[in-house]
């Protein structure tokens, strides 16, 4: 599911905002999009470009930041970036690589949209900026306030894990992680989940399997099992539901639907608005 996200702008000249508009027209086949808001929409903006370099932009930016002051800032300047500075700053020239790197880059820190995690999918590799955006994520999983929910990942896939992690813990769930079927087993016949992310294909017993024994443990048959494969034929699905989970999704699981599952079995996590 693509994003498209509002971008509103203070003070900066013609030609520069051609330049964005022309940006995020060829950057449209990107699941992650941008567009700009006309000065009436600036409210409805979810980031906001400001020249930095002129002064009476900066004093009509904090007029507007006075009732605004939810909408991520960044300051686009020619000069040097202060160092240190926690404030954002997109560097004059605007090229492409800067402009999407640094709105890439406020979007995962500021409104936590991680597209780069879209469970099982394959696509082009993030850029170094993105990267070390997704690692800061990850570290502010960690720190998030826990639900108290705990969840249950078994997949094979180190990355499917990994974006698991940064997923579920921007929820504020406790995660335990399992390679196989049979970890899966040993892990719920020892404690108890509030939910398990279960992949199909998996080495020794498969997801069907091991998803039947879940579901007849007392100590977990009543917990909700969302099964993750990239089949999504209506057999496929039927087997999954026959075998007892709760929920098919269908690789690559986007950002969206994972949220819907948390807020359909977990409505009380910490960011399940």
């Amino acid at each position: 599911m693509d994003k498209v996200f509002k971008v509103g702008i203070f003070g900066l000249a013609n030609n520069e905002q051609n330049t964005l508009g022309s940006i995020f027209k060829l950057a449209a086949t990107r699941n992650r999009q941008y567009t700009l808001v006309s000065a009436t929409d600036r409210p409805q903006a979810e980031i906001m470009l400001v020249d930095a370099d002129d002064p009476n932009t900066l004093t009509e930016w904090r007029s507007f930041s006075v009732h605004h002051s939810n909408i991520p800032l960044v300051k686009v300047t020619k000069g040097a970036v202060p160092e240190g500075s926690s404030e954002i700053y997109l560097r004059r020239p605007l090229t492409l690589k800067r402009v999407l790197e640094v709105l890439d880059k406020v979007t995962i820190e500021s409104i936590g949209y991680v597209p780069e995690l879209v469970i099982g999918g394959e696509g082009d590799a993030p850029s170094e900026e993105t990267i070390a955006a997704l690692e800061k994520a990850a570290k502010e999983a960690k720190q998030t306030t826990r639900s108290g929910f705990k969840a249950l990942v078994v997949d094979d896939s180190l990355p499917v894990r990994k974006s698991m992690e940064i997923q579920l813990g921007l929820y504020g769930l406790d995660m335990d992680f399992a390679e196989t079927g049979e970890q899966a087993l040993e892990f719920t016949q020892k404690k108890v989940y509030d939910i398990i992310f279960l992949d199909l294909m998996l080495p020794g017993i498969d997801g069907y399997k091991v998803c039947k024994e879940i579901k007849s443990h007392k100590l977990s048959k009543n917990t909700p099992v969302v099964m993750l494969t990239g089949k999504g034929s209506r057999f496929d699905k039927l087997r999954g539901t026959m075998a007892g989970a709760n929920v098919y999704l269908t690789k690559p699981v986007e950002q969206e639907k994972l949220k819907e599952v948390i807020n359909q079995f977990l409505p009380a996590t910490s960011r399940g608005q």
